[in-house]
């Protein structure tokens, strides 16, 4: 069986799993808690809020928290069931990419929705 990382790579995978994790934890929590405490929020105050500076960056840093654990996540599934031949090297070279694409996509479309730019 070949490599496919440099050693201690699998480390920082690792972190930066658990690391997103927590970040998008804290973010849900966030919310149930806003939600439990001001349940009567009409469209305007949720406006407001969502527009301000503190959520706008809290929901950026979590938007690039679940690209990130997606990325990792998707990542090792990839190298752990497309393996073996040169064809599967390929197969799984596309898979990558179209994986990186696709996280791309929905990092920019994700952050152009939260700053309003879409």
């Amino acid at each position: 069986m070949t490599e496919s990382r440099p050693s201690k790579r699998g480390l920082i995978d690792f972190i930066a799993q658990r690391l997103t994790a927590v970040i998008i934890g804290i973010y849900v929590v966030h919310i149930a808690v806003i939600f439990a405490l001001n349940g009567d929020m009409d469209y305007v105050a949720w406006r407001s809020y969502f527009t301000s500076g503190y959520a706008l960056l809290l929901s950026s840093l979590t938007v690039l928290a679940i690209a990130i654990h997606a990325w990792v996540g998707m990542w090792t599934v990839g190298t752990d069931y497309i393996r073996g031949s040169a064809v599967s090297n390929g197969i799984r070279l596309a898979y990558q990419v179209l994986l990186a694409v696709a996280l791309l996509a929905f990092l920019v479309w994700s952050l152009g929705l939260i700053w309003g730019l879409l």
